[in-house]
C-alpha cells in the first residue's frame, strides 16, 4: 500500500500558507523567478538591472534600464528608471523598481585632482541583517559614492556595507571639470538580468573575451546567453565538467565569413625551383569558444610552360600546418598558360584563440631556372573561410 515516508521542511515559508508570510520568506518565494548565481548555493541571485529599452546606437549598443548618462549641464548624471535585482546572501534578493529619470548632482571637481564617483543602486532595509540599515529605514535610491582624490589614476571608492547594492557607473571627475560628458562615465551594470530560462544580453566590455562578466560560468547547463560582438553570438554553457572538451560555454550553431585577396599592384613574377609566394592572408578573431574553420580558395595565375605548381592554404604562414591544396600543370605547351586552380573546402582545427589562415603559390617542377608563375593583386584570386563552432557534442548523462 502507498504510504508517506520521510520527510524534511524547509526553513522558508511558501509564498502563502498559515494566513502569513515572513520577509525573508516573501522575497525567496518571489525569486524563484530570477537568474540563479553559478555556485553551489542554488537560491543565491544575481545583482544587477533588468535588461529593457533599446540604445537606438547612441552611446554604444546596450539597454537603456537604470543607465547612467550626464545631465543636460553642470557636474550631474541622470538615471534612467528601470528594474534592478538587489541580492542579499541567504536573505533573498529585491526586486526594485527606479519609477523615473532620476538626477544625482555630483560634489564639485578639484583644482589639482582628479576622483572617480561611484553611482550605486542601494535598498536600504532595518529589518534585514545583512544590509544593516538605520532603523526605520526602508527604501531603494540611486545614490553616489564619491571617492578618493589622487594625482593619478584614481580608484572607485567601495560603498559600505557590502551587500545591499549593485553598481550602475564609475564617474570620472576630473580637475578643474565643470560638466560630465559621456566619456567620463564608464557603464557598471554587466550583463542585463533576465528571469530565469531567459538569455542574458552581453554588450561592449562585458562581451570581450578577457572581461569578468564572459569568463563567468553559466549558472547551469544548458544556461544561455548572446554576445554582442563578433564571434559566436548564440552560445550555450555545456556545464563544468571533468572533460574540457564538453564543458564551459559553447556556440550554437552559427557561422562567421571571412575574405582575403592579393593587395593591389601590378604584374608579379615568382620564378626559380621551389619558389613560393604568399598571396594573401587573413586573420579569424577569437570569438571566445572553440571554433573550426572551413577554408577553400580559387587562384587565377599564369603559369610557365613545362611547370607545376601548387595553391595551398595553411596556418601562420606559407610554411605552417597545411589545411588543404590543390596541384595545376601546364605541360605539352610551349608558352605561358593562364590557369584558375580551386583549393576543395575541407574543415580543420580545433581552434582556441585566433587564427592566421595563409593562401601562397609554390613552384613544383620546372622546365628552367626562370620557369615560375605570375599574377596580379585583383578579386580574381581569393581565400575564404567560414569560421564554425566547435559543435562537439555535451557529455552524456
Amino acid at each position: 500500500m502507498v504510504s508517506l515516508g520521510a520527510s524534511a521542511t524547509s526553513a522558508y515559508d511558501p509564498w502563502a500558507v498559515q494566513s502569513r508570510v515572513g520577509l525573508t520568506d516573501a522575497r525567496l518565494a518571489l525569486d524563484s523567478v530570477l537568474m540563479p548565481r553559478p555556485n553551489l548555493s542554488y537560491i543565491d541571485y544575481r545583482s544587477g538591472v533588468m535588461a529593457s529599452g533599446d540604445t537606438g546606437g547612441q552611446g554604444g549598443s546596450s539597454h537603456m534600464a537604470m543607465r547612467v548618462r550626464p545631465a543636460s549641464s553642470g557636474l550631474a548624471v541622470t538615471v534612467e528608471m528601470g528594474n534592478a535585482v538587489i541580492n542579499t546572501p541567504g536573505m533573498g534578493a529585491y526586486m526594485c523598481a527606479l519609477d523615473s529619470r532620476k538626477t544625482l548632482t555630483l560634489a564639485p571637481s578639484s583644482a589639482t585632482t582628479n576622483r572617480v564617483d561611484l553611482v550605486i543602486a542601494r535598498v536600504y532595509d532595518d529589518l534585514n541583517p545583512v544590509i544593516a540599515s538605520a532603523p526605520g529605514e526602508r527604501k531603494f535610491v540611486v545614490e553616489v559614492w564619491q571617492g578618493d582624490p589622487a594625482t593619478g589614476t584614481p580608484a572607485v571608492p567601495t560603498p559600505t556595507p557590502t551587500d545591499g547594492w549593485t553598481p550602475l557607473a564609475a564617474v570620472t571627475v576630473a580637475k578643474g571639470a565643470t560638466a560630465i560628458t559621456t566619456a567620463n562615465i564608464r557603464d557598471l551594470r554587466g550583463p542585463g538580468l533576465v528571469a530565469r530560462g531567459g538569455m542574458r544580453a552581453l554588450y561592449g566590455e562585458d562581451a570581450r573575451p578577457t572581461s569578468e562578466a564572459f569568463q563567468e560560468p553559466g549558472a547551469y547547463p544548458g544556461d544561455q546567453r548572446w554576445v554582442h560582438s563578433a564571434g559566436f553570438q548564440h552560445q550555450v554553457y555545456y556545464g563544468a565538467n571533468a572533460d574540457g572538451d564538453r564543458s564551459g560555454w559553447r556556440g550554437v550553431f552559427n557561422a562567421v565569413r571571412y575574405t582575403a585577396n592579393p593587395p593591389s599592384s601590378g604584374y608579379i613574377w615568382t620564378a626559380g625551383y621551389g619558389a613560393t609566394r604568399e598571396l594573401c592572408r587573413l586573420t579569424v578573431r577569437y570569438p571566445g569558444t572553440p571554433y573550426m574553420i572551413y577554408a577553400s580558395a580559387r587562384g587565377f595565375l599564369t603559369l610557365s610552360p613545362g611547370s607545376a605548381a601548387d595553391l595551398r592554404i595553411n596556418i601562420g604562414s606559407h610554411t605552417g600546418p597545411d589545411v588543404n591544396w590543390t596541384r595545376f600543370t601546364n605541360y605539352g605547351t610551349s608558352g605561358d598558360k593562364d590557369c584558375v586552380p580551386n583549393v576543395a573546402p575541407i574543415m580543420y582545427g580545433v581552434f582556441t584563440g585566433d587564427a592566421t589562415v595563409v593562401l601562397s603559390c609554390g613552384m613544383r617542377d620546372n622546365e628552367s631556372i626562370h620557369s615560375g608563375f605570375g599574377f596580379r593583386g585583383n578579386d580574381q584570386t581569393i581565400l575564404t573561410v567560414v569560421a564554425f563552432p566547435s559543435t562537439i557534442q555535451p557529455p552524456e548523462l
